[in-house]
């Protein structure tokens, strides 16, 4: 009877901790559309910390920071908040141009990008001072057609994946044209997988691929239908997962109907492309493009 109660006892502690470990997952979101950047529980799905945001900021870029500061772009620049609501710092885009890429990078420097003529990518540093600047001619006219999210890679390129174009550029910091790989896609994001492969996300062809970034070569691809239970729109930002698979954001703005589609804003799977995890919830959430784990 004692070795039942152990046995019983150790059960339940081991599910207690693993619950917790569960709840402990934030997840930091954002949306172009979306009037406000949230933190949730990953495991209640309930809104724990949120930013208003204004009517037309357009935020497309959300992380957090090492100091555990709140980093997001907004169309018109890019701004650094603590979990009180005060502002560290905000860079302002040029007038007409259009600030959609903020991402902290792997030394904690942040990256900044913004559309124009020429489109110019900068790095800061934790307090907002200017590090680098590279400026790069897209051979796009408008500028919201662009680009959203910039990323830098191993070599220290910077990647810039054309939405109105149908490559992925690899520019270095001195604004040179080091390659340029085409796939199907208008692309939101590009996201390193693993040694020269990687996760695009082809926006409104509804596509999600894995590809060699060196060849060209598509390794992996998710049509608008082939994720069971999942119809891919708009598909946006990316992110590894706690579980070694990806967020996907899963964005709606372009399908008057996508709303009565029940298919999830935000969604988790395995390389196999099983559903882990998923955020399908219209009432309390808005439009999501981008999603990054709180550290």
């Amino acid at each position: 009877m004692h070795r039942i109660f152990v046995l019983i006892s150790s059960l339940a502690l081991f599910l207690s901790l693993a619950s917790c470990g569960q709840e402990q997952v934030k997840l930091l979101l954002g949306g172009s559309g979306w009037n406000k950047v949230v933190i949730i529980d990953k495991s209640t799905k309930q809104v724990e910390w949120e930013y208003p945001l204004e009517e037309g900021w357009e935020c497309n870029s959300v992380a957090c920071t090492p100091e555990g500061n709140i980093l997001f772009s907004y169309r018109k620049g890019a701004k650094v908040v603590t979990k009180d609501h005060q502002e560290v710092w905000n860079i302002p885009a040029p007038e007409g141009c259009e600030m959609q890429t903020a991402r902290v990078l792997p030394d904690g420097n942040i990256l900044l990008a913004w559309t124009g003529h020429p489109a110019v990518i900068m790095e800061v540093d934790k307090t907002g001072k200017e590090l680098r600047r590279t400026e790069y001619e897209t051979g796009i006219e408008h500028p919201h057609a662009q680009f959203r999210q910039v990323n830098k890679n191993a070599a220290g390129n910077y990647l810039i994946p054309l939405m109105g174009g149908k490559n992925v550029c690899e520019v270095s910091p001195e604004g040179k044209l080091i390659r340029s790989v085409e796939f199907d896609g208008n692309y939101f994001t590009v996201l390193h997988d693993e040694g020269n492969e990687y996760w695009v996300a082809c926006g409104d062809r509804h596509t999600l691929l894995k590809v060699d970034m060196q060849n060209g070569k598509v390794i992996q691809r998710f049509g608008e239908n082939d994720i069971p239970q999942i119809r891919l729109f708009f598909v946006a930002g990316l992110c590894k997962s706690e579980n070694d698979g990806l967020y996907v954001c899963n964005w709606q703005g372009h399908d008057k109907t996508a709303k009565e589609m029940n298919t999830p804003q935000l969604f988790e799977i395995d390389n196999s492309g099983h559903v882990l995890w998923e955020l399908n919830d219209n009432m309390r959430f808005g439009m999501i493009s981008d999603v990054c784990i709180m550290k």
